[in-house]
């Protein structure tokens, strides 16, 4: 399979390392207590980039965490002058997806959860989205936000809703 580095400016993979499921390790990560909406990283500080990850633990529930991490100043593209850069990790695919009005909601009123896929990470590229664990908890996310999806089976997952009232568009990046 052929892989390629991917850097979004929004997408960290800095000292990424896999444990025995596939899901992303980042040493360089350091985590901080959820909150009930998606943290996104602060405009005024290029210098840290913060995500929610949503993680299972042994017993197949899944939860978030809110996560972040310090970012270099790096001449990345010169002639421009430098920004702010993290690691970069291998990624063998890049998709789109699109979302319709109230997606997910029947979902919800079932309880039906579902695992993601593959670990991945998720921007948000417009619309919004409420994903629910399997304790109970919700995060809101929202153009911009990024998402790393480690609830793989046989995690119980998580359930995903668009809010927006047309489409949300994310990208997945694997």
């Amino acid at each position: 399979m052929r892989q390629f580095i991917f850097l979004p400016l929004l997408a960290i993979t800095a000292c990424a390392t896999t444990d025995a499921r596939g899901a992303v390790a980042n040493p360089a990560a350091t985590a901080t207590s959820a909150a009930e909406q998606s943290v996104p990283s602060n405009p005024m500080n290029p210098s840290v980039l913060r995500w929610t990850r949503l993680y299972c633990t042994p017993d197949n529930e899944s939860h978030f965490e809110t996560m972040s991490a310090a970012l270099g100043k790096t001449n990345f593209a010169p002639p421009a002058s430098p920004i702010f850069i993290g690691g970069g990790g291998p990624a063998s695919k890049v998709v789109f997806g699109g979302f319709e009005p109230n997606w997910g909601a029947a979902d919800v009123r079932s309880g039906k959860t579902h695992p993601t896929p593959t670990v991945q990470w998720v921007t948000v590229l417009a619309g919004s989205m409420v994903l629910r664990t399997t304790d109970g908890d919700s995060r809101l996310v929202r153009a911009g936000d990024v998402i790393h999806l480690e609830d793989v089976a046989p995690c119980r997952g998580h359930i995903t809703q668009n809010l927006s009232s047309g489409a949300t568009f994310l990208q997945f990046v694997q």
